[in-house]
């Protein structure tokens, strides 16, 4: 009777270490099974790999080349786009000013008698312009009744005119479109007027005025004697 337990132990002992060894076995296989996959997985993507370089070279010696464009389609092209973007700017009428029209005050004065009306269609400040020609010419200037502007000095109306054309290059029109369409701003940290175009959108400074060349009177060193 004794005997019977021994046997039941052993025999219960070696079943377990059969189902470990078992258990062991089934892990390495699963481990071998995973690192098939891998290297399975591996080679597809290699090929897949080889097969998109292998298309890539084939669409490139397949390339067939579009048509060759002129150098009048291209502008014809551009002017298309401008149009199409922004008509202002491709349809712009002529910038037309009229002529100054001067007369004689006395006889050591003119008057530009229609001074005001020029600077509104500038659409520039009365003060800013008349800085301007008062600088120029190196005479003093004032502004009278309707718009009218008087300058001490004898001027005619071919001077007035030319100063005209370049106080609207400088301080009108705009550089990169030619446009008039344009704002004098002001900035009050630099103390610099900058032309702003409403067309085209671009910015620059403009120098400021500075005085002519103004021919020494007997009067202007009488007065500069008397200071002294």
């Amino acid at each position: 009777m004794p005997e019977d337990p021994e046997v039941e132990e052993e025999f219960d002992f070696g079943k377990k270490r059969k189902k470990k060894k078992d258990k062991e076995g089934g892990e390495k296989e699963e481990k071998k099974k995973k690192k098939k996959d891998k290297k399975d997985k591996e080679e597809e993507e290699e090929k897949s790999e080889k097969d998109d370089v292998s298309d890539g070279e084939a669409a490139v010696v397949e390339f067939i080349r579009g048509p060759v464009y002129t150098y009048e389609d291209l502008l014809h092209r551009i002017h298309e786009i401008i149009e199409d973007k922004n008509p202002a700017l491709s349809s712009r009428k002529k910038y037309t000013m009229k002529p100054p029209e001067i007369v004689r005050v006395g006889s050591k004065k003119v008057g530009w008698t229609n001074f005001g009306q020029i600077c509104t269609l500038m659409d520039r400040g009365v003060e800013h312009v008349m800085a301007y020609f008062s600088a120029e010419f190196g005479a003093e200037a004032s502004l009278a009744g309707e718009g009218q502007l008087v300058v001490k000095g004898r001027f005619t109306g071919k001077q007035v005119e030319t100063l005209l054309r370049k106080y609207i290059s400088t301080y009108v029109t705009c550089a990169m479109c030619k446009s008039p369409q344009t704002k004098l701003e002001r900035d009050p940290s630099t103390r610099l007027h900058n032309i702003k175009c409403e067309s085209c959108g671009s910015f620059k400074s403009v120098p400021p005025i500075k005085a002519g060349f103004h021919a020494t009177t007997r009067a202007d060193r009488r007065a500069a004697k008397n200071k002294t």
